[in-house]
Protein backbone atom coordinates (compact mmCIF):
# COMPACT_ATOMS: atom_id res chain seq x y z
CA UNK A 1 0.00 0.00 0.00
CA UNK A 2 1.24 3.50 -0.80
CA UNK A 3 0.28 6.46 1.35
CA UNK A 4 -0.47 9.28 -1.06
CA UNK A 5 -0.80 11.89 1.67
CA UNK A 6 1.48 14.80 0.88
CA UNK A 7 3.38 16.31 3.75
CA UNK A 8 5.54 19.38 3.96
CA UNK A 9 8.04 17.53 6.12
CA UNK A 10 8.69 14.04 7.44
CA UNK A 11 10.67 13.80 10.67
CA UNK A 12 12.30 10.40 11.21
CA UNK A 13 13.01 9.79 14.89
CA UNK A 14 10.99 11.05 17.86
CA UNK A 15 13.84 11.84 20.22
CA UNK A 16 14.61 15.33 21.54
CA UNK A 17 15.83 16.68 18.18
CA UNK A 18 13.09 15.16 16.05
CA UNK A 19 10.17 16.01 18.29
CA UNK A 20 11.37 19.61 18.69
CA UNK A 21 11.69 19.97 14.92
CA UNK A 22 8.22 18.48 14.42
CA UNK A 23 6.77 20.74 17.12
CA UNK A 24 8.16 23.94 15.64
CA UNK A 25 7.20 23.07 12.07
CA UNK A 26 3.66 22.10 13.03
CA UNK A 27 3.28 25.18 15.21
CA UNK A 28 4.20 27.27 12.15
CA UNK A 29 1.44 25.60 10.12
CA UNK A 30 3.39 22.94 8.23
CA UNK A 31 1.94 19.48 7.59
CA UNK A 32 4.31 17.25 9.53
CA UNK A 33 4.61 13.48 9.88
CA UNK A 34 6.73 12.37 12.85
CA UNK A 35 7.68 8.68 12.85
CA UNK A 36 9.72 6.43 15.13
CA UNK A 37 10.61 2.77 14.81
CA UNK A 38 9.83 2.02 18.48
CA UNK A 39 6.46 1.69 20.14
CA UNK A 40 6.05 4.58 22.58
CA UNK A 41 6.69 5.03 25.39
CA UNK A 42 10.10 3.46 25.00
CA UNK A 43 13.28 3.76 27.00
CA UNK A 44 16.64 4.63 25.47
CA UNK A 45 20.18 4.33 26.84
CA UNK A 46 21.00 7.78 28.17
CA UNK A 47 21.92 9.24 31.54
CA UNK A 48 18.71 11.25 31.45
CA UNK A 49 20.12 14.54 32.71
CA UNK A 50 18.77 17.70 31.09
CA UNK A 51 21.08 20.60 31.91
CA UNK A 52 19.35 23.82 32.89
CA UNK A 53 21.09 25.42 29.91
CA UNK A 54 19.63 22.79 27.59
CA UNK A 55 16.12 23.32 28.94
CA UNK A 56 16.42 27.01 28.04
CA UNK A 57 16.14 26.02 24.37
CA UNK A 58 12.64 24.58 24.83
CA UNK A 59 9.49 26.53 23.95
CA UNK A 60 7.64 24.80 26.81
CA UNK A 61 8.39 23.50 30.30
CA UNK A 62 9.53 19.92 30.92
CA UNK A 63 8.53 20.14 34.57
CA UNK A 64 5.86 17.40 34.14
CA UNK A 65 8.60 14.79 33.51
CA UNK A 66 11.30 16.07 35.90
CA UNK A 67 11.95 13.62 38.73
CA UNK A 68 14.61 15.57 40.58
CA UNK A 69 16.39 18.91 40.16
CA UNK A 70 19.93 19.12 41.51
CA UNK A 71 22.23 22.02 42.31
CA UNK A 72 25.18 20.24 43.97
CA UNK A 73 27.90 18.03 42.53
CA UNK A 74 30.52 15.66 43.85
CA UNK A 75 33.76 15.14 41.92
CA UNK A 76 35.86 12.04 42.46
CA UNK A 77 39.37 11.62 41.09
CA UNK A 78 40.60 8.14 40.15
CA UNK A 79 38.17 6.31 42.42
CA UNK A 80 39.71 7.96 45.47
CA UNK A 81 39.91 11.67 46.28
CA UNK A 82 36.64 13.66 46.31
CA UNK A 83 35.26 17.11 46.87
CA UNK A 84 31.74 18.54 46.84
CA UNK A 85 30.35 21.85 45.71
CA UNK A 86 26.99 23.45 46.42
CA UNK A 87 25.78 25.77 43.69
CA UNK A 88 23.50 28.69 44.47
CA UNK A 89 21.09 27.73 41.66
CA UNK A 90 19.84 24.53 39.96
CA UNK A 91 22.19 22.85 37.49
CA UNK A 92 20.37 19.86 36.04
CA UNK A 93 16.92 18.26 35.77
CA UNK A 94 16.83 14.49 36.14
CA UNK A 95 14.33 12.52 34.07
CA UNK A 96 14.03 9.25 32.16
CA UNK A 97 14.16 9.11 28.40
CA UNK A 98 10.99 7.01 28.26
CA UNK A 99 9.10 9.85 29.95
CA UNK A 100 10.93 12.73 28.30
CA UNK A 101 10.64 11.48 24.73
CA UNK A 102 6.97 10.54 25.10
CA UNK A 103 6.28 14.00 26.49
CA UNK A 104 8.14 15.74 23.66
CA UNK A 105 6.23 13.72 21.07
CA UNK A 106 2.98 14.71 22.80
CA UNK A 107 3.98 18.36 22.49
CA UNK A 108 4.60 17.89 18.77
CA UNK A 109 1.16 16.32 18.37
CA UNK A 110 -0.44 19.12 20.39
CA UNK A 111 1.16 21.59 17.97
CA UNK A 112 -0.45 19.78 15.02
CA UNK A 113 2.01 17.08 13.94
CA UNK A 114 0.91 13.54 13.06
CA UNK A 115 2.83 10.96 15.09
CA UNK A 116 3.17 7.31 14.07
CA UNK A 117 5.24 5.06 16.32
CA UNK A 118 6.26 1.49 15.54
CA UNK A 119 7.19 2.42 11.97
CA UNK A 120 10.58 1.22 10.77
CA UNK A 121 12.15 3.14 7.90
CA UNK A 122 13.78 0.96 5.27
CA UNK A 123 14.99 3.61 2.85
CA UNK A 124 15.06 7.31 2.01
CA UNK A 125 14.98 8.43 -1.63
CA UNK A 126 15.53 12.13 -2.43
CA UNK A 127 14.12 13.04 -5.84
CA UNK A 128 14.19 16.67 -6.91
CA UNK A 129 11.85 18.70 -4.74
CA UNK A 130 10.46 15.64 -2.91
CA UNK A 131 11.84 13.07 -0.50
CA UNK A 132 10.24 9.62 -0.29
CA UNK A 133 10.45 7.39 2.77
CA UNK A 134 9.97 3.63 2.38
CA UNK A 135 8.82 1.66 5.41
CA UNK A 136 9.39 -2.00 6.21
CA UNK A 137 5.71 -2.76 5.73
CA UNK A 138 5.89 -1.57 2.12
CA UNK A 139 4.25 1.81 2.60
CA UNK A 140 5.83 4.92 1.12
CA UNK A 141 5.31 8.52 2.15
CA UNK A 142 6.66 11.59 0.39
CA UNK A 143 7.25 15.14 1.56
CA UNK A 144 8.93 18.32 0.45
CA UNK A 145 11.63 17.93 3.13
CA UNK A 146 12.94 15.39 5.60
CA UNK A 147 14.49 15.91 9.03
CA UNK A 148 16.73 12.95 9.91
CA UNK A 149 16.65 12.46 13.68
CA UNK A 150 17.08 8.68 13.77
CA UNK A 151 20.31 8.62 15.76
CA UNK A 152 23.84 7.38 15.35
CA UNK A 153 22.74 4.04 13.88
CA UNK A 154 19.93 5.42 11.77
CA UNK A 155 18.99 4.68 8.17
CA UNK A 156 18.81 8.26 6.94
CA UNK A 157 22.49 9.15 7.22
CA UNK A 158 23.52 6.14 5.16
CA UNK A 159 20.73 6.68 2.66
CA UNK A 160 21.94 10.16 1.72
CA UNK A 161 25.53 8.96 1.32
CA UNK A 162 27.18 10.44 4.40
CA UNK A 163 30.01 8.48 6.08
CA UNK A 164 29.70 6.87 9.52
CA UNK A 165 30.41 9.08 12.51
CA UNK A 166 33.29 8.72 14.93
CA UNK A 167 32.06 7.65 18.32
CA UNK A 168 32.86 7.22 21.97
CA UNK A 169 31.15 4.51 24.01
CA UNK A 170 29.33 4.36 27.32
CA UNK A 171 27.61 1.85 29.56
CA UNK A 172 25.06 2.48 32.27
CA UNK A 173 22.95 0.59 34.78
CA UNK A 174 20.36 1.39 37.44
CA UNK A 175 20.43 0.81 41.18
CA UNK A 176 17.15 0.84 43.15
CA UNK A 177 16.59 3.60 45.66
CA UNK A 178 18.35 6.91 46.25
CA UNK A 179 20.68 6.85 49.27
CA UNK A 180 20.37 9.94 51.43
CA UNK A 181 23.79 11.32 50.54
CA UNK A 182 22.87 11.16 46.84
CA UNK A 183 19.54 12.94 47.11
CA UNK A 184 21.10 16.32 46.24
CA UNK A 185 24.28 15.50 44.29
CA UNK A 186 25.31 14.72 40.76
CA UNK A 187 28.40 12.51 40.86
CA UNK A 188 31.27 12.88 38.38
CA UNK A 189 34.41 10.73 38.31
CA UNK A 190 37.56 11.76 36.43
CA UNK A 191 40.93 10.24 35.71
CA UNK A 192 40.08 6.52 35.57
CA UNK A 193 38.60 6.02 32.11
CA UNK A 194 40.82 6.82 29.10
CA UNK A 195 39.22 9.83 27.47
CA UNK A 196 36.09 9.66 29.59
CA UNK A 197 34.45 9.84 32.97
CA UNK A 198 31.92 8.21 35.27
CA UNK A 199 28.63 9.53 36.63
CA UNK A 200 25.93 9.01 39.22
CA UNK A 201 22.56 10.56 38.37
CA UNK A 202 19.92 10.22 41.12
CA UNK A 203 16.38 9.97 39.72
CA UNK A 204 13.03 9.70 41.47
CA UNK A 205 13.31 6.14 42.82
CA UNK A 206 16.70 4.93 41.58
CA UNK A 207 20.20 6.04 40.63
CA UNK A 208 21.67 5.81 37.16
CA UNK A 209 25.38 4.90 37.22
CA UNK A 210 27.53 4.98 34.11
CA UNK A 211 30.99 5.21 32.59
CA UNK A 212 32.17 6.26 29.17
CA UNK A 213 35.30 6.77 27.11
CA UNK A 214 36.93 6.14 23.75
CA UNK A 215 35.64 3.41 21.45
CA UNK A 216 38.59 1.11 22.12
CA UNK A 217 37.72 0.67 25.80
CA UNK A 218 34.40 -0.99 24.99
CA UNK A 219 35.41 -4.43 26.33
CA UNK A 220 36.37 -2.84 29.66
CA UNK A 221 33.14 -0.95 30.24
CA UNK A 222 31.31 -3.58 32.31
CA UNK A 223 34.24 -4.02 34.70
CA UNK A 224 34.82 -0.27 34.97
CA UNK A 225 31.14 0.30 35.68
CA UNK A 226 31.08 -2.29 38.46
CA UNK A 227 34.30 -0.89 39.95
CA UNK A 228 33.06 2.70 39.93
CA UNK A 229 29.69 1.65 41.33
CA UNK A 230 31.42 -0.17 44.19
CA UNK A 231 33.47 2.92 45.07
CA UNK A 232 30.26 4.94 45.28
CA UNK A 233 28.64 2.17 47.38
CA UNK A 234 26.44 0.73 44.64
CA UNK A 235 27.15 -3.00 44.83
CA UNK A 236 27.47 -4.84 41.51
CA UNK A 237 24.65 -7.33 42.35
CA UNK A 238 22.29 -4.35 42.79
CA UNK A 239 23.06 -2.89 39.37
CA UNK A 240 20.49 -3.90 36.77
CA UNK A 241 19.59 -3.17 33.18
CA UNK A 242 23.14 -2.79 31.89
CA UNK A 243 23.12 -1.19 28.46
CA UNK A 244 25.91 0.06 26.24
CA UNK A 245 25.69 2.65 23.51
CA UNK A 246 27.69 4.87 21.18
CA UNK A 247 28.15 8.61 21.54
CA UNK A 248 28.47 10.10 18.02
CA UNK A 249 31.09 12.80 17.47
CA UNK A 250 30.87 15.21 14.56
CA UNK A 251 33.76 16.29 12.36
CA UNK A 252 33.56 20.07 12.60
CA UNK A 253 32.22 21.55 9.37
CA UNK A 254 31.01 18.26 7.91
CA UNK A 255 27.66 18.26 6.06
CA UNK A 256 24.38 18.19 7.95
CA UNK A 257 22.35 19.02 4.83
CA UNK A 258 22.03 16.89 1.70
CA UNK A 259 19.53 18.36 -0.73
CA UNK A 260 16.23 18.57 1.11
CA UNK A 261 17.37 16.36 4.00
CA UNK A 262 18.61 17.93 7.25
CA UNK A 263 20.35 15.84 9.91
CA UNK A 264 19.89 16.73 13.57
CA UNK A 265 20.89 15.47 17.01
CA UNK A 266 22.82 12.21 17.17
CA UNK A 267 22.32 11.66 13.43
CA UNK A 268 24.50 14.75 12.97
CA UNK A 269 27.00 13.71 15.66
CA UNK A 270 26.33 16.61 18.01
CA UNK A 271 27.39 15.06 21.31
CA UNK A 272 29.61 17.39 23.34
CA UNK A 273 32.95 15.57 23.57
CA UNK A 274 33.95 17.20 26.86
CA UNK A 275 30.78 16.41 28.80
CA UNK A 276 29.30 13.54 26.78
CA UNK A 277 26.00 15.44 26.79
CA UNK A 278 23.86 15.47 23.66
CA UNK A 279 20.34 16.55 24.64
CA UNK A 280 21.08 20.27 24.58
CA UNK A 281 22.49 20.23 21.05
CA UNK A 282 19.64 17.94 20.01
CA UNK A 283 17.16 20.61 21.12
CA UNK A 284 19.15 23.35 19.38
CA UNK A 285 19.66 21.50 16.10
CA UNK A 286 16.04 20.39 15.90
CA UNK A 287 14.84 23.95 16.23
CA UNK A 288 17.45 25.34 13.83
CA UNK A 289 16.57 22.74 11.21
CA UNK A 290 12.86 23.50 11.61
CA UNK A 291 13.53 27.19 11.06
CA UNK A 292 15.46 26.46 7.85
CA UNK A 293 12.76 24.08 6.60
CA UNK A 294 10.15 26.72 7.35
CA UNK A 295 12.00 29.31 5.29
CA UNK A 296 12.31 26.89 2.37
CA UNK A 297 8.62 25.99 2.48
CA UNK A 298 7.67 29.67 2.61
CA UNK A 299 9.79 30.46 -0.43
CA UNK A 300 12.12 32.63 1.64
CA UNK A 301 15.19 30.45 0.97
CA UNK A 302 16.25 28.35 -2.03
CA UNK A 303 17.51 25.43 0.05
CA UNK A 304 18.34 24.24 3.57
CA UNK A 305 21.80 25.79 3.55
CA UNK A 306 20.72 28.20 6.26
CA UNK A 307 20.67 25.31 8.73
CA UNK A 308 24.23 24.28 7.82
CA UNK A 309 25.43 27.86 8.29
CA UNK A 310 23.56 28.37 11.56
CA UNK A 311 24.93 25.13 12.99
CA UNK A 312 28.50 25.97 12.01
CA UNK A 313 28.28 29.47 13.49
CA UNK A 314 26.89 28.34 16.83
CA UNK A 315 27.11 24.64 17.67
CA UNK A 316 30.27 23.93 15.66
CA UNK A 317 32.04 26.92 17.19
CA UNK A 318 31.30 25.58 20.66
CA UNK A 319 32.12 21.97 19.80
CA UNK A 320 35.52 23.08 18.53
CA UNK A 321 36.32 24.77 21.84
CA UNK A 322 34.86 21.84 23.77
CA UNK A 323 37.33 19.53 22.05
CA UNK A 324 40.24 21.84 22.83
CA UNK A 325 39.23 21.81 26.49
CA UNK A 326 38.69 18.06 26.31
CA UNK A 327 42.25 17.51 25.10
CA UNK A 328 43.57 19.72 27.87
CA UNK A 329 41.48 18.40 30.73
CA UNK A 330 41.49 14.69 29.96
CA UNK A 331 45.23 14.68 29.31
CA UNK A 332 45.87 16.40 32.65
CA UNK A 333 42.82 15.80 34.89
CA UNK A 334 44.57 16.29 38.23
CA UNK A 335 45.49 19.99 37.78
CA UNK A 336 41.96 20.58 36.49
CA UNK A 337 40.43 18.94 39.55
CA UNK A 338 42.69 20.99 41.83
CA UNK A 339 41.72 24.24 40.14
CA UNK A 340 38.07 23.26 40.39
CA UNK A 341 38.49 22.51 44.10
CA UNK A 342 40.44 25.65 44.99
CA UNK A 343 38.98 28.31 42.72
CA UNK A 344 35.48 29.48 43.55
CA UNK A 345 35.61 31.71 40.48
CA UNK A 346 36.32 28.72 38.26
CA UNK A 347 33.50 26.67 39.82
CA UNK A 348 31.05 29.52 39.34
CA UNK A 349 32.11 29.80 35.70
CA UNK A 350 31.44 26.08 35.14
CA UNK A 351 28.05 26.39 36.82
CA UNK A 352 27.18 29.33 34.57
CA UNK A 353 28.15 27.17 31.59
CA UNK A 354 25.86 24.34 32.72
CA UNK A 355 23.00 26.78 33.29
CA UNK A 356 23.38 28.26 29.81
CA UNK A 357 24.44 31.68 31.11
CA UNK A 358 27.68 31.49 29.10
CA UNK A 359 29.14 29.21 26.43
CA UNK A 360 32.36 27.38 25.63
CA UNK A 361 33.72 30.21 23.51
CA UNK A 362 33.57 32.62 26.46
CA UNK A 363 34.88 29.97 28.85
CA UNK A 364 37.87 29.43 26.57
CA UNK A 365 38.69 33.12 26.70
CA UNK A 366 38.73 32.98 30.49
CA UNK A 367 40.26 29.53 30.72
CA UNK A 368 42.94 29.94 28.06
CA UNK A 369 45.59 31.52 30.32
CA UNK A 370 45.47 28.39 32.50
CA UNK A 371 46.73 26.15 29.69
CA UNK A 372 50.43 26.78 30.45
CA UNK A 373 49.74 25.87 34.07
CA UNK A 374 48.30 22.54 32.99
CA UNK A 375 51.23 21.87 30.68
CA UNK A 376 53.71 22.74 33.43
CA UNK A 377 51.90 20.49 35.91
CA UNK A 378 51.88 17.65 33.38
CA UNK A 379 55.61 18.01 32.71
CA UNK A 380 56.33 18.01 36.43
CA UNK A 381 54.19 14.91 36.91
CA UNK A 382 55.98 13.16 34.04
CA UNK A 383 59.36 14.02 35.58
CA UNK A 384 58.26 12.61 38.94
CA UNK A 385 57.15 9.36 37.30
CA UNK A 386 60.45 9.14 35.40
CA UNK A 387 62.43 9.76 38.57
CA UNK A 388 60.52 7.07 40.46
CA UNK A 389 61.17 4.59 37.65
CA UNK A 390 64.89 5.40 37.62
CA UNK A 391 65.10 4.99 41.40
CA UNK A 392 63.23 1.69 41.19
CA UNK A 393 65.63 0.55 38.47
CA UNK A 394 68.67 1.44 40.54
CA UNK A 395 67.31 -0.47 43.56
CA UNK A 396 66.68 -3.51 41.37
CA UNK A 397 70.26 -3.31 40.05
CA UNK A 398 71.74 -3.12 43.56
CA UNK A 399 69.85 -6.20 44.62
Amino acid sequence: MTDEARYDSIVVGAGPAGSLAAHDLAAAGARVLLVDRADFPRDKPCGGGVLIGAARHLPFSIEPVVERTLSDFRVRYRRDWTFEYQSDAPLVHMTRRARLDAYLAEQAVAAGATFQDGRRVRGVEPDGDRVTVRFEDGDTVSAATLVAADGVNGVCRRAVGLPPLRAAVAMEADSPGVPGDWSRHVGIELGSMPGGYGWVFPKGDHCNIGVGGWLGIGPRLRGELDAYGAVERFAAPDLAGHRGYRLPLRDIGSPVVVGRVALVGDAAGLVDQLSGEGIGNAFRSGRMAAAAVGRLLAGEAPDLGGYQRALEESVDAELAVSRQLYDLLHDHPWPYVQIMRRSGRFRRMLCRLVRGETDYVHVRRRFGPLAPCFDLAARRAARRVSQRRRRAGRRATVR
